[in-house]
């Protein structure tokens, strides 16, 4: 069972970083600067109105993808790329089939994409102006920048509630499967008797 435990902790770490992480990441208390930095240098301009504005010009997509990464750096996205970097290096490590040379290729690769710019494409994907313009505003509320510093936390002890769900399902699973091979037993028995 012990091996068990380890396999479902790192799946369940990774799915809790895919799953949530992106969205609501851990801005800790790094990414707080960064977001002003980012802040500051990805103003949005206002005088930009939907009836002056090319609503699907050139333009509109700069000022979109701005936004984008705007709310990409008040919740920490890049940091979250970087604890899923983290994570996937850990499992290769502990992989004994490794070839030689490759966590370090790998790490050289890894510094040279960023997971931000391969993820603004899927944020605008999905999402609007207005709901980026929404999700900003709260993400720089008072509100929401309590709820950003609670997600450490929240991670944590959801992927420690997460763990223990995982393995108590598969505890069950297993004394459900030994209840219906043990049913099982009679029947063939009986059978092999006529």
């Amino acid at each position: 069972m012990r091996s068990f435990n380890t396999l479902a902790s790192w799946r369940w770490c990774l799915l809790v970083v895919l799953s949530v992480g992106c969205a609501h990441s851990s801005a800790g208390t790094t990414a707080a600067p960064v977001a002003a930095a980012e802040s500051s240098r990805l103003a949005i301009p206002s005088e930009a109105s939907p009836a002056t504005a090319d609503a699907t010009g050139p333009e509109a997509t700069r000022r979109k993808e701005r936004k984008v990464r705007k709310l990409m750096a008040l919740t920490g996205v890049e940091d979250t790329g970087k604890q899923m970097l983290e994570l996937t290096t850990s499992q290769f490590e502990q992989m004994s089939n490794i070839p030689p040379g490759f966590m370090e290729k790998f790490r050289e690769v890894a510094q040279q994409e960023s997971i931000v710019d391969m993820l603004v494409p899927v944020y605008m994907k999905y999402f609007s102006e207005e709901d980026l313009d929404a999700a900003i505003t709260f993400h720089e509320s008072p509100a929401g920048k309590r709820f950003l510093a609670a997600q450490p936390l929240v991670m944590q002890e959801a992927k420690e509630v997460g763990e223990q769900w995982g393995v108590r399902l598969a505890e069950k699973t297993l004394q459900a499967l030994a209840e219906e091979e043990q049913q099982l037993q009679p029947a063939r028995h009986e059978g092999q008797q006529l």
